[in-house]
């Protein structure tokens, strides 16, 4: 082969030339590939990791936003992280309250309102309260009695309980028939007259449950119970009672 040949001397085609002017290849600026390639990582994250924010938790009683690690609910007290845990039965024995049958009707009403503030109050304690025999077959002998009571004996006290710091027992008793003599003294309302019933049953249960007195005058939980400040709102236990009273039965029961 040739010099000539070999170095392709000859002189290139006009016409070719003169298309490839009219007709440039087409050219992607740099800064637009830039964005393209972006666009196409950001595309595959978002397949890949999913950057939604997790739906915080809430506790079952109180509906309120918690936090994963939290063991009780700082609003109503509920155990958050609990291995179905162990209750406890409570009977309330309603027995001699010496009733008129003419007004028979009006007390069964109030009664019944008072003990749905009582369970209310119960709701986030590992309790099983119950109006009715508790179940042998369930319980057996294990459980705490409340009697609610009607008798002629003098006192000056609305109920009594066994009572043991930070344990079970087994034992209280409410007396009616004081309860209504001060609703009548103080002359209450049949719903504060309901509201009063219930702050005691629930007091003399807080009693067996290991609660001792409280300091504050409008806790339930208060030594003495004023029928001027407890006949006006339902009973109610604060976070701190209530991880004691499940203290209290976790450790009965184990």
């Amino acid at each position: 082969m040739s010099l000539s040949e070999r170095l392709d001397l000859t002189r290139p085609d006009r016409q070719k030339q003169n298309k490839l002017r009219a007709d440039p290849p087409e050219t992607v600026p740099i800064w637009e590939h830039i964005d393209e390639v972006e666009a196409g990582s950001a595309q595959k994250m978002r397949i890949n990791c999913d950057l939604r924010r997790p739906e915080r938790p809430k506790c079952q009683v109180c509906r309120r936003r918690v936090q994963t690690s939290w063991r009780v609910c700082p609003d109503c007290g509920w155990i958050l992280q609990q291995q179905t845990p162990q209750r406890h039965c409570i009977w309330v024995r309603v027995e001699n309250l010496g009733v008129p049958e003419n007004k028979r009707q009006m007390w069964s009403k109030i009664l019944a309102d008072a003990f749905s503030k009582v369970f209310s109050a119960f709701r986030s304690v590992n309790i099983f309260l119950t109006t009715d025999n508790p179940d042998v077959q369930e319980w057996g002998e294990d459980f705490t009695q409340v009697f609610v009571v009607a008798e002629d004996e003098s006192v000056d006290y609305l109920g009594i309980a066994s009572f043991s710091l930070s344990q079970v027992t087994k034992i209280t008793a409410v007396r009616f028939n004081r309860i209504c003599n001060a609703s009548y003294l103080a002359d209450l309302t049949l719903n504060q007259l309901s509201n009063l019933i219930a702050n005691t049953i629930a007091y003399e249960i807080g009693h067996t449950l290991g609660l001792d007195h409280s300091d504050f005058h409008t806790d339930v939980m208060h030594d003495g119970l004023d029928h001027r400040v407890h006949s006006l709102m339902p009973p109610s236990f604060h976070a701190e009672q209530i991880v004691l009273m499940n203290h209290a039965i976790a450790k009965y029961k184990t």
